[in-house]
């Protein structure tokens, strides 16, 4: 009987005992927050003093590679150029891990939903996209990416063909 009650409380002990969150995620939630507000502002500076010099960024359109941090800059600038009115609107902020490890890193991953209006055609569009943010001791971001659908996304908001 001792047995099992030292084994049911190893276990309750256990169930109760939760990972420890790394120290740096709330701080990184709020400058991915940050992010945000400066990309939706169109503050174009604003984006890029966020990003470290040696940034690698993921696009969100089909076959797109890597980008370092001029090609991160023009992806930026052409959705910037494309697109009015635009808000994100998250439905969380999720600690992100360690790909090699699987240790918690201090890295956002978040959920949420674009909306805003391609400015060539007037249309409005809501995208519900996936982003993460990895952010380096100065609060640079070194890592990050986007995923959704980009491709079908542009397509739905082009100009109608002209007849």
């Amino acid at each position: 009987m001792k047995k099992i009650i030292m084994i049911s409380f190893a276990i309750f002990i256990a169930a109760c005992t939760q990972t420890p969150q790394n120290p740096n995620f709330e701080k990184n939630v709020e400058l991915a927050k940050k992010w945000f507000e400066t990309f939706t502002s169109e503050n174009f500076e604003g984006v890029s003093n966020f990003m470290a010099a040696d940034v690698e960024w993921r696009s969100c359109f089909y076959g797109a590679p890597l980008m370092d941090k001029n090609a991160t800059l023009e992806y930026m600038k052409g959705w910037h150029d494309a697109m009015e009115n635009i808000k994100y609107t998250p439905d969380n902020y999720l600690p992100g891990v360690d790909p090699d490890t699987g240790q918690l890193n201090g890295s956002v991953r978040t959920y949420g939903t674009w909306t805003g209006t391609n400015t060539a055609s007037g249309k409005n569009f809501e995208v519900y996209m996936y982003h993460y943010f990895t952010f380096n001791d100065e609060g640079k971001i070194i890592d990050s990416g986007d995923f959704g659908y980009a491709t079908g996304l542009m397509l739905a908001v082009a100009p109608d063909a002209a007849e």
